[in-house]
């Protein structure tokens, strides 16, 4: 499947000095696609375009073949390929791993150095799993620790989370971009999800341990949900009591972890936008300020007022 590497340089007139000290053959572009265990697939930045532009590559890409395509599975490279793709190169250097494991536990060593995130880790520990042969799933789970600089605990946690549906992934650190398909479905459970932070890996590992019990819209509105919360330690409780509790529902248990036991005492006022011009909102700021008041203290002053006025006027015409 491979090109004569001596002859294919004097094709295509491209300069050794731009290829990797060793590789194993240079492979048409049209022959390389994004593996299914490639952990990674951002764009590249503009720094490794213009370096790929200039200088070449500096490692080959790894890769797996698929005999019954013709193709070769890019495993490690895949910013590269893309980089390099884009400023004008028909063939590039790889190095060849007949399966798919060998192929993983080169990434991984040759990616070490690098910077991968959460959710990436999280993909690549899932993949070895998935190749890694055992006769329990706590044999799979220190079989992958193994392979990679993670604890066990660590390695349980990613394959956990991961597990929960994908429509739950863009809401996780480092998670999936998501699309408008699953952020309309994240939204038919909170409809102002987008606004909210991350969901914490320990609250998303805890979700998906009690997901077995629960139905799976159950388990995506508890997540949508569970974004609100400003410390992890309160979203685990509300997880906790959303699974326990799954004929609750999710606003009245979120009122429960919010305010405690007296929160049918309380009216949550909605997260909304105001519109207001530049000289409107350096005069409320300066107001608080000048106060010493939050934003909130004063939302709150406004609305205990307007209740009072209103129960006072329910009062005279009662009278």
């Amino acid at each position: 499947m491979g090109v004569d590497m001596v002859e294919l340089l004097d094709q295509i007139e491209l300069d050794a000095t731009q290829l990797p000290d060793t590789y194993d053959e240079l492979v048409a572009v049209e022959k390389l696609v994004h593996g299914d265990h490639n952990p990674r697939r951002v764009r590249p930045t503009d720094t490794l375009k213009k370096s790929v532009a200039w200088d070449g590559l500096d490692r080959p890409l790894i890769v797996r073949p698929d005999t019954d395509r013709e193709m070769y599975h890019i495993t490690d490279g895949w910013q590269r390929y893309q980089a390099a793709t884009e400023t004008g190169w028909e063939y590039l250097p790889v190095r060849i791993y007949e399966t798919p494991l060998q192929a993983l536990r080169a990434t991984e060593t040759a990616s070490i150095v690098r910077e991968w995130s959460m959710y990436e880790w999280a993909q690549y520990c899932q993949s070895l799993a998935d190749e890694i042969a055992g006769e329990s799933n706590q044999d799979i789970v220190e079989a992958v620790a193994a392979e990679t600089v993670h604890s066990p605990q660590t390695v349980r946690r990613y394959l956990d989370v991961l597990s929960l549906p994908v429509e739950i992934h863009p809401l996780l650190k480092d998670g999936l971009d998501g699309d408008n398909q699953a952020w309309n479905v994240l939204r038919n459970h909170n409809p102002d999800v987008r606004q909210f932070g991350d969901l914490w890996w320990t609250v998303a590992a805890q979700l998906a341990r009690k997901q077995s019990s629960l139905a799976e819209t159950r388990v995506i509105e508890i997540a949508a949900n569970a974004v609100e919360f400003d410390t992890a330690a309160d979203a685990m409780e509300f997880v906790e009591l959303a699974a326990s509790e799954p004929d609750s529902t999710i606003d009245v248990i979120r009122r429960e972890v919010l305010l405690g036991s007296h929160h049918n005492q309380y009216l949550l006022v909605p997260r909304v936008p105001v519109k207001l011009s530049q000289k409107e909102k350096r005069a409320v700021m300066d107001h608080c300020h000048r106060q010493r008041q939050s934003l909130s203290d004063i939302v709150t002053e406004s609305i205990t007022s307007l209740a009072s006025d209103l129960t006072d006027d329910c009062t005279e015409e009662g009278a």
